[in-house]
Parts: C-alpha cells; sequence; structure tokens
C-alpha cells in the first residue's frame, strides 16, 4: 500500500512502529535546516505526537525530548533535558527492563519513572534501540502516544510531508516481504531509473548495489538484525541512470508479523548523499590530520558538562596520560586523581573560574602516571555556552611539557652558566689588571730597599700572596672560557703517564692509585698544562672525599662515540668521536641536588678553608672551550666519578666500527655452529635487563631490542635472580652494578653462576672495575661497560661478553 494512502487512514499509526515513523518523518527537517539526525527525529516525533527520550551515552544523560514526553509528565523541558539517567528509585530520572514476565510480547523494554520535587511519580515505558552518528553513540527511547492523535496529526501533515520529501531530495518506497509488491515514488525512478529491463523493484535495486557495498544493503541489514531492530540506516554506491556509481542513503521502518515476529513491510526513504560523502572524506582527513598533529604535539581534550559534572575525555587525552589501552574509558576525575596534591586545588580553582565564563589559560599541573613517571601539563580552559547564553559545557585542550620544561631547565642553567661566566670573566680581567700593578710596584720597590732583610722578606710575602690571586683569576677565566689555550697534538695515555709520580705525591698513603689507559686511544688536540692541572685538581677532590680512612682512585682513558640521541640531551654537545678521561674514587660521594652547582664558581661543600670552590669551575670551562663535555655520575655512600670527553683530533683514521647487530647474531650462530654442542640456535637470544632505574632499564632494554635479541627485565637484584631460575633460556644478564632492593649486580651474578657456569655476564656502571669491591671475586672473563653509554658502546660490550663466554 503507497505510504501516502497508510498515512490518510491511519494505519500508519496503528502497525508501523514509532521508531519507523519518526525515521519516515526525518524528511521534514530538510526545510528546517537541522543540524544532524537527532534533530531531525525530533522534529517527525513533534508531528507524530510521539513520547520519545534521546539519552547520550555512555553519560546516561538526556539529551532531547519530545512534547509529547512532555505533557504526559506535566513538566518543563529544563525539567528533563540534562538529567541524568540514573539506576531505578535513585533520582529525579530513574530507569529500570521490565522483567520478560511483564511483558506480553515484542522486545525488551524500558520503564522510565520522572519523580518531580513536588507531587507524584510519572511513569512511561519505552522501547530502546543504540544509535551512533559520526563520533556520538546515543540510545532511543521510543515510547507510544495516543492513536486518535497520531492519526489526526498524520493526516494534517501528509501535504508537509510531501512537499518536505520534494525539497530535501528524497525518494520514498516500500516493499511487502510477504507479495512481494514493490511501491516506488517517482523521486525514486528520477533519482535511480530503472534498469536494462525498465523495471525498479526491491530486489533489482539490490543489484545494482555496488559489489564492494552488497553486505550494506537494507535486504542483509535486516537478515541479520538481531530482533527488535526495527530502524536501520546505510550508505551505498549504487548505479544509477547514467551508468555511474553515486552514494545513496537509506533509512527505513521494519514492520514485523505480531504474532510470529517475522518481517512483513519495509518502508523507507533514500536520497543521494555523493556531496554529503565528500565532505565526510574531507572530515576524515582533516580528522585524521587533527589525530597525527595532536598526537605529535602531545596535545589532547576533554569536555565536561558543568550541570551533571560528567566528562568525557578523548581518545588522544587517554593516550597522554598513559591510559589509552585502559579496559574502562578514563574520565576527568581519573586525571585529577593523578595529579599533584597541590595542582589538584590549582586545577579546581580554574574549572570553578571557567563555570563562571571566564577563559583559563597556561595552567600547569604536575601528575604521577600509571607508570609511576611524573609527567607535566599545560591546560587551557574554555567555556561553552547554550542559545540561551548560559554555560553548558567547559571545553579543556591539554598538552604535555615534560620534554618542554626538561630543554627550559637545561637553556635556564646554560644561561646562567654563561652568565656567571662573563661576570667571573670580566672580573678576572680587572683584578688581572690591579694585580699587575700591584706586583708591578713590588718588584720596583723590592730593588729599593734591597739591602733590608726585614722589608725584602715582607714584600716577597706580597708577591707569594699576589700569585695565589693571580692563579686563582687563571681558573676564573678558565671558567668563563676567556683564557688564551696553547693547543697541540696530545697522546693522552702519554701524558698520564708521564704525570703519575706527581698525582702520587699529592695523594694520602691510604690512597691506592690504577690507571687504566685503552690501547690504540684516539690523538686529541688541547693545551696540556690545562689538561695536567684538571686531572690533579679532579685527583685532589678524589682524595679530599675519601680522606681520613682513604680508598681506590681509578684513572682510566677509552675511546667513545657520541651518538645524536645522547648530545641531543645535553647543550653544546655536538656528535662525533671524544676521547674519555673517567677519574673514579670510592669517596662520600656528592649529594643530588648538589650535582648541577658544583661547576659553579666558589661553590664547594669543603670547609672554608679547604679550598676556593674554582677547581671544577675551572675544568668545566677548559672542556667546554675545547669543544668538550664533562660528566658527573655519583652515588652518595658509595663514590664519584668525572668523565672528560675531549674532541678527537681530526684527519686520523677511524676504527672499524662494531659489527651491525644483525651480523653479530650472525657470527655468534655460526661459532656456536661449529663447536660439537651445543646444536646450533634455533631462536633468538635472549637477555634479561636488571637495573633499579627505570629510565636507564627502559633505554637499555630498547638498545637490546635494536640489536635483534629478545629482552626481559628485572626491577632489582632479587627480581632477576627469581627471573634467572625461572628461565633457563636466558643468554645474557646485563645488570647494574649497584642497585637498590637488598642484592648488588655482583651479588646477583655470584649467586647466578652457581647454578648456571655457562650463564653469560655483562655489568654497566659509571665507576671503573676495580672501585667496587665485590667485582673482584668475579671471573675476569665479565666485562662492564661505562655509564652514560651509547648503542656502540653496548654492542661492542654485547660482543665481546657473548665471545668470552663462548670462548671459556
Amino acid at each position: 500500500m503507497p505510504i501516502q494512502a497508510a498515512i490518510r487512514n491511519g494505519e500508519i499509526l496503528a502497525t508501523f512502529d514509532s521508531s519507523f515513523f519518526a525515521r519516515l518523518k526525518f524528511a521534514t527537517t530538510e526545510l528546517a535546516g537541522r543540524k544532524n539526525m537527532i534533530e531531525a527525529m525530533m522534529a517527525a516525533f513533534e508531528l507524530a505526537n510521539v513520547e520519545m527520550l534521546v539519552i547520550s551515552m555512555p553519560e546516561a544523560v538526556v539529551k532531547e525530548c519530545s512534547t509529547a514526553l512532555l505533557r504526559k509528565w506535566n513538566c518543563q523541558r529544563s525539567d528533563v533535558v540534562g538529567k541524568p539517567l540514573l539506576k531505578f528509585g535513585t533520582g529525579t530520572l530513574s530507569a529500570r527492563h521490565l522483567p520478560r514476565e511483564d511483558i506480553t510480547s515484542g522486545p525488551a523494554q524500558i520503564e522510565v519513572t520522572f519523580a518531580p520535587p513536588l507531587g507524584s511519580q510519572v511513569k512511561s515505558i519505552f522501547r530502546n534501540q543504540p544509535w551512533s552518528e559520526d563520533s556520538e553513540q546515543d540510545m532511543l527511547l521510543v515510547g507510544q502516544a495516543s492513536s486518535a492523535e497520531q492519526s489526526a496529526t498524520a493526516v494534517s501533515n501528509e501535504k508537509r510531508l510531501s512537499l518536505a520529501l520534494r525539497s530535501g531530495g528524497y525518494a520514498l518506497w516500500d516493499y511487502n516481504f510477504e507479495t512481494g509488491d514493490s511501491y516506488n515514488s517517482p523521486e525514486l525512478i528520477e533519482i535511480i531509473g530503472p534498469d536494462e529491463h525498465g523495471r525498479l523493484d526491491f530486489h533489482s535495486f539490490n543489484e545494482r548495489v555496488h559489489p564492494e557495498d552488497r553486505d550494506k544493503t537494507l535486504e542483509e541489514k535486516i537478515k541479520h538484525a538481531p530482533f527488535g531492530t526495527d530502524v536501520f540506516q546505510t550508505r551505498y554506491r549504487v548505479q544509477v541512470k547514467t551508468g555511474h556509481y553515486s552514494w545513496i542513503e537509506s533509512v527505513a521502518g521494519l514492520i514485523r508479523d505480531p504474532g510470529t515476529g517475522k518481517p512483513s513491510k519495509c518502508v523507507g526513504l533514500c536520497r543521494n548523499v555523493d556531496d554529503q560523502m565528500m565532505m565526510l572524506e574531507r572530515l576524515k582527513s582533516s580528522e585524521i590530520m587533527l589525530k597525527r598533529t595532536q598526537s605529535v604535539s602531545h596535545i589532547g581534550s576533554f569536555k565536561l558538562r558543568v550541570e551533571s559534572g560528567v566528562s568525557r575525555l578523548t581518545a588522544e587525552m587517554a593516550a597522554l596520560i598513559g591510559l589509552g589501552d585502559a579496559m574502562v574509558h578514563p574520565t576527568l576525575d581519573t586525571f585529577i586523581k593523578m595529579m599533584d596534591p597541590a595542582d589538584k586545588e590549582k586545577f579546581n580553582e580554574a574549572i570553578e573560574l571557567a563555570k563562571l565564563g571566564k577563559q583559563v589559560k597556561n595552567v600547569e599541573v604536575a601528575a604521577k602516571l600509571k607508570g609511576g613517571q611524573i609527567e607535566f601539563f599545560q591546560i587551557n580552559l574554555e567555556p561553552e555556552t547554550n542559545s540561551v547564553g548560559e554555560i553548558e559545557n567547559i571545553f579543556g585542550a591539554c598538552q604535555c611539557v615534560t620534554e618542554r620544561k626538561a630543554l627550559e631547565g637545561k637553556f635556564h642553567q646554560a644561561q646562567k652558566m654563561e652568565a656567571v661566566g662573563q661576570l667571573t670573566g670580566g672580573i678576572a680581567h680587572d683584578f688581572n689588571n690591579l694585580l699587575m700593578v700591584v706586583m708591578g710596584n713590588l718588584q720596583l720597590v723590592e730593588q729599593l730597599v734591597s739591602g733590608d732583610e726585614r722589608a725584602t722578606k715582607r714584600i716577597r710575602a706580597a708577591i707569594e700572596a699576589a700569585d695565589k690571586g693571580s692563579d686563582l683569576t687563571r681558573r676564573m677565566l678558565a671558567f668563563s672560557r676567556q683564557q688564551t689555550l696553547q693547543n697541540a697534538e696530545l697522546k693522552v695515555n702519554d701524558l698520564l703517564q708521564s704525570i703519575q709520580d706527581m698525582l702520587k705525591q699529592a695523594l694520602s698513603a691510604t690512597v691506592e692509585l690504577s690507571f687504566i689507559g685503552t690501547p690504540d686511544l684516539w690523538d686529541i688536540k688541547a693545551d696540556r698544562t690545562m689538561l695536567e692541572t684538571a686531572v690533579l685538581n679532579l685527583v685532589i677532590n678524589a682524595r679530599d672525599a675519601m680522606a681520613p680512612n682513604g680508598g681506590k682512585l681509578i684513572i682510566e682513558t677509552a675511546n667513545r662515540t657520541l651518538d645524536e640521541a645522547y648530545c641531543k640531551a645535553h647543550e653544546d654537545l655536538i656528535p662525533g668521536d671524544y676521547v674519555e678521561i673517567a677519574v673514579t674514587d670510592t669517596g662520600t660521594g656528592i649529594a643530588p641536588e648538589n650535582i648541577e652547582k658544583v661547576f659553579q664558581p666558589f661553590f664547594t661543600t669543603k670547609a672554608p678553608e679547604a679550598g676556593s670552590g674554582l677547581g671544577l669551575s675551572m675544568i668545566y670551562g677548559f672542556v667546554k672551550q675545547s669543544g668538550g663535555h664533562v660528566k658527573i655520575y655519583s652515588e652518595v655512600g658509595h663514590g664519584t666519578a668525572v668523565k672528560l670527553y675531549l674532541p678527537r683530533m681530526k684527519g686520523r683514521a677511524l676504527p672499524v666500527p662494531p659489527p651491525h647487530p644483525i651480523e653479530l647474531q650472525k657470527h655468534i650462530e655460526q661459532q656456536m655452529a661449529t663447536m660439537p654442542a651445543p646444536a646450533p640456535l634455533d631462536r633468538k637470544l635472549k637477555v634479561l635487563v636488571v637495573e633499579d632505574n627505570s629510565s636507564v632499564r627502559e633505554v637499555a632494554a630498547a638498545m637490546i631490542e635494536e640489536m635483534g635479541f629478545e629482552v626481559i627485565t628485572a626491577v632489582n637484584g632479587p627480581d632477576g635472580l627469581a627471573k634467572i631460575q625461572a628461565l633457563p633460556d636466558i643468554d645474557l644478564v646485563l645488570s647494574d652494578v649497584i642497585m637498590a632492593g637488598g642484592m648488588n649486580g655482583p651479588e646477583l651474578a655470584t649467586r647466578a653462576i652457581k647454578f648456571r657456569p655457562d650463564l653469560k655476564i655483562l655489568f654497566m656502571s659509571g665507576y671503573a672495575p676495580g672501585s667496587v669491591r665485590q667485582m673482584q671475586d668475579l671471573p675476569d672473563s665479565i666485562e662492564l661497560v661505562n655509564k652514560p653509554f651509547t648503542r656502540n658502546d653496548l654492542t661492542e660490550k654485547v660482543q665481546k661478553a657473548l665471545n668470552a663466554s663462548i670462548a671459556a
């Protein structure tokens, strides 16, 4: 039966599902210029006088409601819209699923109770259906209305419906499953056109759907739809009368047999949506670009409903706070719980200001994420108003600024050191001029009183004091990088060997000095005197740190290649080849809060008479002026390692680089294949990384993975030992030397080797090999890689550790 006739005689109201009737009336929105499908359906339900609620999910907040429902409940729109739909009996609006025994026939139903502050409760029964549009998830609750009212409304609006269909580009059709009869409006024939046989029915229409879209047809959707789903929407490409494929949108309502529940009729609308699909593709491209931009910029966003307090975080925001893979989507409260207590109050104050209509910018908070790391976020808040000017939502944009803060810290530190250097250099220059006048005049006066021993003695004491003052100015100039360097080609091993006697004289008898020089050490170009002075200062500092009990002092050299990743984290450092000079002691160590201060002029932890505080500042300035780098590694109670990196002299042949990790793997497998036992490897080598510092552990694990190995991690010695006992196929253990948790690296290795004598061990540490007593009891074949290490450093040491164990 044509749909117009059905509306005219009221059959539409008696047999059609109310959800379908709403979809039928969707076309009326084209004239009204509605924004989206929800508004379109609401307009249709107003015409049909049907009770309806639109629930926004997952917040379960009422998004829209029909006038028919407001009349039944005798309330205002503001009493319903924006209110949360709570568990049955717990608020103004509550709902429950009706038990099956309370339903005479059909699908499950929901009973909604409206309990106004004054007055009695009102209940309505609805059928529910999920609905998704773009990124929004809703639930439609559709009830019933008076048949007489609906019939009268339908008849009076028939002309408006026809006009709306034509104006909106919609075409009407229906299909009878029992008889196979189809009705297609003239508008549909105009849009699609007949097939080559001059016909157009339900089946011939589906045959003209693009092969790739056949699973999207209404016939397929109805066939596989669960019972109770009576409203369908789909888009597919259909071959039209011009011969090309156009995008067609179809919305349809299914009428089921009341007795059997089987489909009996289907009525729907079609329209050409080529332009909309083109806009949708552009929108998708824009969304993809936006997501990539947010990912690169570490930006996420959230929205907070002012009235209900319900919040929604975007996927980018969830990923930003480390909860992108959470089973339950996080809310703004989840993020607030992560914040530092002081920052929670600051953020909540910003939210309250936004609720008053004020834009709030650059609110910075610190949050402890799931992994335990502290991240910093900068948040901007902007209020969103509704049509009557009320603050309805608060939109927030959140950016992770941890990396930026770290860079700012390094920049500020560099600025501070530069400013102090300029000040120090200026003072040193002026002081040098004063000293020149004092010393020159003292020398002249000394000639005039050459016969007076008392006067001569006093003048010489003054000259000696002036000399000491001149030495201070030289150190100040060294820190400010304004000294004149006499650079020359140096062989560092030979230089250190030549000053060993002088260094021993500066040490007490309780300090044991060792020198470990790497063969084939690269040459450098530097000021010999300044380098000797720098090493002497480091030795004296180490001696004082080990007083009065003494200890071990180790000076070692090595060739180092500092890669781009390492240099990026340090200001004014260029990737390349460097010669490392490391001075390691077993003294008291330096407190973490003093590490960044030790290079500042006149800063010292010694007694006032024990030092000027210019030793390390002089070393810092000399190394920086020479194009190098200084790194301090220290742990309180264990000792300190100061490492100088001076650029390799250019024009020398580069060393043979360590083999590529894949080639290393092949080389090891070839070696093992030539041995009578065990059999050749048929799996990846497995490496256990044991490190109590999470950042170092992650970096080391990543480097090992890049070599092609399988990686397991442990947070301390006991954890590492448990995994070694549980996994007999571990091939190599890479462990830190000094760790918290009651078991250090050497103790872990000693216990592991007792039941796994063939286990390969590689240590990593900021100390020299002989500075940790426990390492002296381990086999000489155990290698050590010095922190900070690069990937090339680690690859080379892994090769040596594996080869040494294989040879054994």
